[in-house]
């Protein structure tokens, strides 16, 4: 049996009131993905045309009961952004629409130029973001280490959320904030997290592999107008050449733009799959994030220690899609 509580709190984080099930017309379905974060919920409430109960700007939270999280486990909390009074067949409705916090990151704007670490820069990013609410929004989860010092420069009235991107581009690891604005910045796992088994917990999966995506030498510019080449030549030779340039406007140094030139080619200049499985409640699917690691048994290829890019929640079920690297496509193949 799966009920959920669906709380509004003011911005301050005041509690407001907890809406009542029997008035919720939809199912809770939403998406949640690296490099993001959770997606858009859709609430449709069977209250009067004249409710005046939300408003924008106002926190939702979602906390799921069942079996396994008898004590509740809270699976999504994002603003209300949109309100929407609807009036169809003799029967009225509220329909609130929720967002995630990236339109807020977008909206509050960083200007500091930085030479550090990334777990500095991204701390000083998060710490300006928040300086703009009464209360702290976003709170750091975890920020795995990144050797290198980076050197980049927001002078042009940078967004938070471009900010973050660029840090984010330039070490080529995965950031995430999850149900409970928790920011996560991390490299990719190595072991699986997950064991499904095919036929059971996994009900399909659809596997393409693509060559459309592959760039194997790309042409950096930085701040003060130097260009470098970036290039696989092992890739060349398979695929032919595939070119691409990227103005860095914020990388102001050699070393930064080395490691921003080196991270992209290793991530692109290979084959990629863009592969998806369908995962159901008899797998504690709640308990799955972006960038955890899967494993799937009882299949007729091996499938093994994939990264999970991105889900697609509803009650029943969710649909996972996979990194898109070549190891997947080289096991098929075989």
């Amino acid at each position: 049996m799966i009920r959920y509580d669906i709380k509004a709190y003011t911005k301050e984080g005041t509690y407001i009131t907890t809406i009542n099930p029997n008035v919720v017309m939809n199912d809770i379905s939403f998406s949640s993905n690296v490099n993001g974060g959770l997606g858009q919920l859709n609430l449709n409430l069977a209250l009067s045309f004249g409710d005046t109960t939300f408003h924008g700007g106002e926190i939702i939270k979602v906390i799921l009961y069942n079996e396994r999280y008898k004590q509740g486990k809270q699976i999504y909390m994002w603003f209300v952004s949109q309100i929407s009074r609807v009036y169809d067949t003799n029967k009225g409705y509220i329909k609130l629409v929720c967002l995630w916090i990236a339109s807020l990151l977008t909206s509050v704007l960083f200007t500091w130029s930085y030479n550090g670490t990334a777990e500095t820069i991204l701390n000083a990013i998060i710490a300006e973001f928040n300086s703009n609410y009464a209360w702290s929004l976003i709170s750091v989860g975890g920020i795995d280490e990144y050797e290198e010092n980076i050197n980049v420069e927001f002078k042009d009235w940078t967004s938070c959320q471009k900010a973050i991107e660029q840090v984010n581009e330039i070490a080529n690891y995965y950031r995430f904030i999850n149900a409970e604005w928790k920011f996560y910045f991390r490299k990719k796992g190595t072991q699986t997290e997950h064991i499904m088994a095919n036929k059971q917990e996994v009900e399909s999966m659809n596997l393409n592999y693509s060559i459309e995506s592959i760039v194997n030498r790309i042409f950096v510019s930085r701040k003060d107008g130097t260009v470098k080449m970036y290039e696989d030549n092992i890739s060349q030779g398979l695929y032919g050449i595939k070119e691409e340039y990227s103005n860095q406007q914020s990388i102001v140094d050699e070393t930064t733009q080395d490691e921003f030139g080196n991270n992209y080619i290793t991530q692109y200049s290979n084959p990629k799959n863009a592969s998806t499985v369908v995962v159901n409640s008899e797998y504690d699917i709640e308990k799955i994030e972006p960038w955890d690691t899967i494993t799937i048994v009882n299949s007729e290829y091996e499938i093994k220690d994939l990264t999970i890019e991105k889900i697609n929640y509803s009650p029943s079920k969710v649909t996972l899609t996979l990194e898109e690297n070549e190891s997947l496509w080289s096991v098929i193949s075989e």
